[in-house]
């Protein structure tokens, strides 16, 4: 940018030159914004000068009465100094000069107004940076706000909502829970309806047994008529009845429905007099675990009275029905077998596609084949 100094001397130079020549100067017009600007500074200035004259002729007054007071011979008494204190201290001001005073204050407050910066400066704000997933969000919230608006509900984001929502899933819970406790209570009801009717046509067949019979026929008479309504895993006969463990057909076909390898086992105790002392169901994990070891031992016990010859290759058979064989091992004492259960077998391909665990069984036996056991390892 050129210097001020550089433009005037050149300006001064064209004047000249036009004045030697006898050059016209093409001066331009006034503009209209200009002529305002100049009249209003001018109205500025007289208002100024009239101000100044006010304040001159009120000093002027001013002086004259402290004259007059400080007279003695003008007879004003002493009190009035306490009134004239203000005036002489200069605290005093005239009306016209607070107004005139105010009314510069009002215009120049509108010229000399600047924006307020800090010190440091006001910064640049940094935008933020979105990511995929936050856009899928926001979207996402944006259209479920848009579908509640439209279906006349209320927004998702209400927590009202929410609460509201969670009492009912509540309520809702606990009323299928009470729903299928009634319905256990029902079907268990329903359970040992059955088994008194059981029970009564045993009595019946034993009192048409004419001839003596031993214990274990008595066993299988009442084995026989309550496999009618559930397998039985074992029964034991004590002083005062019988102690039976059953699984009822109805809950061990819902246990495969949900694919649940644990058996559903009710401890029935029976009384001397053939009747129904206590039905209920089994809940101990301990007695559930040997229930299920000597469900296994039945089914193998069951498959052996079948084959003709005990042997080795009948024992294994027994097995196979029951799940398969990993290992098979002849020990001092007789055999060793390890196998897995087909029940098992199917849950872990089917569920867990196949990963462990691999839930096993250790069956052992002695030369003999007459004392066997099941233990799961």
């Amino acid at each position: 940018m050129e210097d001020k100094n550089v433009i005037s001397i050149r300006k001064l130079a064209v004047i000249e030159r036009a004045k030697a020549l006898g050059i016209p100067l093409n001066k331009p017009e006034t503009s209209e914004l200009e002529r305002q600007a100049r009249e209003w500074k001018g109205r500025e200035e007289a208002k100024k000068v009239e101000d100044q004259s006010q304040e001159s002729n009120f000093q002027g007054d001013l002086q004259e009465a402290e004259s007059v007071i400080s007279d003695p011979a003008s007879g004003i008494r002493d009190e009035g100094d306490v009134g004239l204190g203000m005036w002489k201290e200069g605290n005093y001001h005239s009306p016209s000069g607070s107004k005139s005073s105010a009314s510069e204050t009002e215009i120049h407050e509108g010229f000399d107004w600047k924006p307020y910066r800090s010190e440091q400066g006001e910064g640049k704000k940094k935008p933020r940076n979105l990511n995929n997933a936050s856009v899928s969000r926001i979207a996402r919230k944006i259209m479920a706000r848009e579908w509640a608006a439209a279906l006349g509900n209320r927004s998702p984001d209400n927590g009202q909502v929410i609460i509201e929502r969670e009492a009912e899933k509540q309520r809702q819970k606990k009323v299928a829970e009470r729903e299928q406790k009634e319905i256990e209570e029902q079907r268990l009801q329903k359970q040992r309806t059955a088994l008194e009717s059981a029970l009564r046509v045993f009595g019946r067949n034993l009192l048409n047994i004419t001839e003596p019979v031993n214990p274990e026929a008595i066993e299988t008479l009442l084995e026989n008529t309550l496999n009618g309504i559930g397998e039985i895993i074992s029964m034991s006969w004590e002083a005062d009845g019988c102690r039976i463990l059953i699984e009822p057909w109805d809950e061990k076909r819902m246990r495969k429905e949900k694919e649940e390898t644990s058996p559903v086992v009710f401890e029935t105790i029976i009384d001397d007099s053939m009747n129904i002392a206590s039905y209920q169901k089994m809940e101990d994990p301990d007695m559930i675990r040997q229930f299920r070891n000597d469900m296994h031992l039945k089914r193998i016990l069951n498959a052996l009275k079948k084959s003709f010859l005990l042997d080795i290759l009948a024992f294994e058979n027994a097995i196979a029905e029951g799940g398969r064989i990993i290992q098979s091992m002849k020990m001092d004492g007789g055999w060793k077998i390890k196998f897995e259960p087909w029940e098992e077998m199917r849950k872990r391909n089917i569920e867990r596609k196949g990963k462990p665990p691999v839930v096993t069984y250790v069956v052992k036996a002695n030369k003999g084949f007459n004392d066997i056991s099941c233990e799961r390892i």
